[in-house]
């Protein structure tokens, strides 16, 4: 082990801290296999105050990657930003619409890798299926929303917003030209609910109101 013996000489004690460090013989270094990463992840679960027999929790998590060299080059002129985040692709609009914001209609403007409405709503079918619900729950979902739609004072305002625009068909444009069957039949089951029409009945092979798990209705 080397030890430099700073003096008040200024910039040449660093100096020669510096050129001793980097002829310093190396005895081994700790490398990993490619793509290896150190991930920490923590989370913070509150309980909701819901007057059911069913635990509901709203979960907010946090989750930092780090990369692990795989290589001795990636001890030197190391970047801040891992390699691995510089190829991720990343969402941009065309350098076009810089002097053009203001003309462009930015509603029609979609990345090639955005899910639609339709892929949305079929996700979330087969995982309701995972689940043991039938996949019409998701519609009856949509019609119960419309029918009792959430506080707008709700103490989780974020997420029952986010719930909505989600299970509101026309509050997004989201569906392609060629998902005109999705469009209809979940906008068909906001309607009914918006109406005031009979979910469980309009949607019979659905069991259970999903929404009425996690939520109360206060008339």
């Amino acid at each position: 082990m080397y030890r430099a013996k700073l003096q008040n000489v200024g910039n040449l004690s660093q100096v020669t801290l510096l050129l001793i460090t980097l002829v310093r013989p190396i005895n081994g270094v700790l490398l990993y296999p490619a793509s290896t990463t150190l991930q920490i992840t923590s989370s913070i679960s509150i309980p909701a105050d819901l007057n059911t027999r069913t635990k509901v929790f709203v979960d907010m998590g946090f989750q930092m990657n780090y990369n692990l060299p795989a290589t001795v080059s990636a001890f030197y002129n190391s970047t801040i930003w891992a390699d691995e985040l510089a190829r991720r692709q990343k969402r941009q609009l065309d350098n076009r619409l810089d002097a053009n914001l203001q003309q462009e209609n930015l509603e029609d403007l979609t990345h090639p890798s955005d899910f639609t409405a339709g892929q949305l709503y079929k996700g979330l079918e087969r995982m309701l299926e995972t689940y043991g619900f039938h996949r019409s729950c998701l519609l009856r979902s949509v019609c119960e929303l419309a029918l009792h739609p959430f506080a707008e004072d709700h103490f989780y305002g974020v997420v029952t917003q986010v719930i909505t625009f989600l299970l509101t068909p026309s509050q997004h444009e989201g569906f392609s030209e060629d998902e005109q069957h999705y469009r209809d039949k979940y906008e068909k089951a906001e309607q009914i609910g918006f109406l005031g029409g009979q979910c469980h009945r309009s949607y019979p092979s659905c069991k259970i109101d999903i929404i009425n798990l996690a939520t109360r209705l206060v008339r």
